[in-house]
């Protein structure tokens, strides 16, 4: 009777220890977690990671992202290079963690962007487009989607409201340098944003 009690407290143990979602990719400090494959627009598409951005010597959480790319896609040895320059299906999520100014949004991507471009010429009219987007101060809670397919170009979605489209794949890799460029937001978020690339 007691080693039928033993192993039962052994299976409780290891049932518990299991993580919530097998299938889910974590961030570490939040603990938070999220699907590990989705399937948008009947396309299945797999995590590649996820990330805090978190600013100041505080470091108080700013937002959560998670990055997903089309399955069976390849990477090559620069995985966050080849996943910027990837031109098949790929997805941002980003959930904001504190609110701020429409301008401050809209700055942290332009300063990321215009450090990793000298020559902006390509795609500076849809950066413009882009930017336009954001009229409103971002709240904690926010959901941007930024949704990258080759036949429909780069969509823009808050909280499930699309803001709009743009065609030009060159401003499609520019938004994504601001996570996978030479000079990202932060490079810690970049190795995290593809860590669970297999």
């Amino acid at each position: 009777m007691l080693t039928i009690k033993k192993m039962i407290f052994v299976v409780l143990l290891f049932l518990i220890a299991l993580p919530l979602n097998a299938n889910a990719v974590t961030e570490p400090k939040t603990e938070t977690t999220y699907d590990d494959a989705i399937t948008v627009n009947g396309t299945e598409l797999v995590a590649t990671g996820v990330a805090l951005r978190e600013k100041t010597f505080l470091k108080v959480d700013v937002y959560l992202i998670v990055s997903y790319i089309k399955k069976g896609a390849t990477l090559g040895e620069n995985k966050a290079e080849s996943l910027l320059n990837l031109e098949e299906p790929k997805m941002l999520q980003m959930d904001l963690t504190r609110g701020f100014s429409n301008e401050k949004l809209k700055n942290a991507f332009s300063e990321v962007i215009e450090d990793n471009y000298d020559d902006m010429s390509a795609f500076q009219s849809d950066m413009d487009t882009f930017l336009a987007y954001f009229t409103a101060d971002a709240e904690e809670g926010d959901r941007l989607i930024f949704a990258y397919w080759p036949a429909d170009g780069l969509t823009t979605s808050l909280n499930g409201t699309e803001l709009g489209k743009i065609g030009n794949v060159e401003f499609m890799k520019a938004l994504w340098t601001v996570w996978f460029g030479e000079d990202p937001a932060d490079d810690d978020m970049r190795e995290a944003l593809v860590a669970a690339v297999k």
